[in-house]
């Protein structure tokens, strides 16, 4: 019992300092979409990213407070193409970003963490272009 007790005492500190230091705002929150579509945010202006080519960030969460899925499997592909040209894995705050040449493309989760289910199972469609980052957001529902 003491040790559950400590145990309690420890984790639940970090997992409070954890939701505090979330994003203010949940994401795909802010305006309205079609299902299966995400809007893309600005991204930050500097030198980082060549000409023609521009960065697609994944993000998985759950939960009406975002909370971040980690280990999150997601395959990016052209949209008029199959072939799978990155595949991404959540880190510890959901997120997974790569750098991309400007276009159409199509991320969609291809391995769920354990003991979560995905809220939409469709495809993101994005446009990745220079001057913003394109952002797909995946949900899920976790145990």
């Amino acid at each position: 019992m003491r040790r559950t007790l400590l145990a309690l005492s420890v984790l639940c500190p970090l997992v409070v300092a954890g939701v505090a230091a979330a994003e203010p705002t949940p994401p795909g929150t802010g305006s309205s979409t079609a299902p299966g579509t995400n809007p893309s945010t600005p991204a930050q202006t500097g030198s980082s990213a060549p000409q023609g080519t521009g960065t697609l960030t994944a993000w998985a969460f759950t939960g009406s407070e975002p909370m971040p899925v980690n280990r999150a499997d997601i395959a990016v592909t052209p949209c008029d193409a199959t072939q799978v040209v990155a595949t991404l894995v959540s880190g510890a705050d959901g997120r997974a970003t790569v750098a991309l040449p400007v276009g159409c493309y199509e991320a969609k989760v291809v391995t769920v963490p354990g003991g979560c289910g995905l809220a939409v199972t469709d495809p993101v469609k994005v446009t990745v272009s220079a001057s913003r980052e394109a952002r797909a957001d995946f949900r899920f529902r976790c145990a």
